[in-house]
């Protein structure tokens, strides 16, 4: 209940609304990062057990063409239009989390993406309000992210 409180508290400061990418009108959301940091939080989920979720709200992602562990990222190129990484920048804030799961790697085209049990995350760009997922089963192999690292709704 806590949890839910406090989702209810960062949706009323920040707005539901993910901030746009910058570009040509209807251009995907970008995953965004608090001002002091990127920001990781589990929480409950009516369908899929525990999750996790951006500063924002919104639901994070992994994806089984990853493998966990290995510092890089199987989306690149075209991948890239709906998978958005999320961004690894200053001090990273979890929630719910345990802390030594959560890592930063340089992606191979320079960027800084966060992981978390060594599998990279991502945000969906068909997510477009907080706690959507509709992302969860995209292609068999994109899926919303429990806080231990596996496939939401796959239990410990």
């Amino acid at each position: 209940m806590r949890r839910i409180l406090w989702i209810a508290a960062v949706l009323a400061v920040t707005g539901c609304e993910r901030p746009a990418a910058p570009g040509p009108a209807g251009a995907p959301p970008t995953p965004v990062a608090t001002a002091a940091g990127t920001a990781l939080f589990a929480v409950e989920s009516a369908t899929l057990d525990e999750i996790v979720i951006d500063a924002q709200g919104f639901v994070l992602y992994r994806s089984d063409r990853d493998t966990a562990g290995v510092s890089d990222s199987a989306c690149t190129g075209q991948c890239l239009q709906s998978w958005l990484p999320v961004p690894c920048q200053g001090e990273v804030r979890v929630e719910g989390i345990d802390r030594q799961l959560v890592t930063c790697f340089t992606r191979s085209d320079g960027r800084r993406q966060l992981s978390l049990a060594g599998w990279p995350l991502y945000g969906y760009t068909g997510d477009r309000m907080p706690g959507d997922t509709n992302g969860h089963g995209q292609s068999d192999e994109w899926f919303a992210i429990s806080p231990n690292g596996l496939r939401a709704g796959q239990g410990p």
